[in-house]
């Protein structure tokens, strides 16, 4: 984390420009679907047990993508992989929309009535990374967000780490570089944050999503990365569920 601080500060000379390209970029999309909440159970192929319950909640992340290469989005196929390995029937749903930052997710959650399910997917930070929240209050965040889920339920929890925002070929130079060192930051301190308790994991994006283009829109993750953030997620959702 040290190696990233520093080189963040060799960053800091170049965010003016960076700003304005991200204004620009925020005008390019401003036709884009802002909200999307899926406002019921998806129902999975049955297992031979109990219910369980799945549900991700966050920023672009989380949701399916658009087209016809869109994917059903992680916490599908999160709960699609879970079946076989639990051995239990598995329903999801999601809650998400475009540009949602930490404060968003965390408004959200206090937001949703039922929080008593047995998983939950959360995918936040690129919008902070964009927005330039500070450290602090990114970990503020963190913290808020589990203590409230923890408060409603006993839900495993899983942190989808931010992407390598490096590899956002929607980016324009220095924005992406930039962008990509701060996430890179921002991802360390999440994976700190989590560090030890034993319902809560750290899901590492990069090592988890196969090579190649991490989104079709430059918002959306492609149906391939989903899947394989998907299987990972089940695969530490497994692990928790049995603690």
């Amino acid at each position: 984390m040290l190696v990233h601080a520093v080189v963040w500060g060799f960053c800091l000379p170049l965010l003016p420009v960076c700003w304005l390209q991200l204004q620009l970029k925020r005008r390019q999309n401003l036709g884009m679907s802002a909200a999307t909440r899926s406002g019921r159970w998806g129902h999975n192929a049955s297992g031979h047990g109990a219910g369980r319950r799945i549900l991700g909640v966050g920023d672009q992340g989380i949701l399916p993508g658009y087209g016809e290469k869109a994917g059903q989005g992680v916490a599908g196929y999160c709960t699609e992989s879970l079946i076989p390995l639990s051995g239990d029937d598995a329903t999801w749903q999601v809650v998400g929309h475009v540009g949602a930052t930490a404060s968003d997710v965390l408004a959200s959650c206090r937001g949703i009535d039922d929080l008593k399910v047995d998983l939950i997917l959360i995918s936040m930070g690129v919008n902070d990374v964009s927005g330039l929240t500070s450290l602090m209050r990114w970990q503020a965040r963190i913290f808020d967000l589990i203590l409230l889920i923890r408060q409603k339920g006993t839900a495993k929890i899983i942190f989808l780490g931010l992407p390598p925002m490096a590899r956002f070929q929607s980016l324009p130079q220095p924005l992406r570089a930039v962008c990509g060192v701060r996430a890179r930051l921002m991802d360390a301190v999440l994976k700190r944050s989590v560090s030890g308790l034993d319902f809560a994991a750290h899901l590492d994006f990069e090592t988890s999503a196969p090579a190649g283009p991490i989104t079709d829109d430059g918002y959306h993750l492609t149906a391939q990365v989903q899947k394989a953030l998907g299987a990972r997620a089940a695969s530490l959702g497994s692990n928790l569920l049995r603690v």
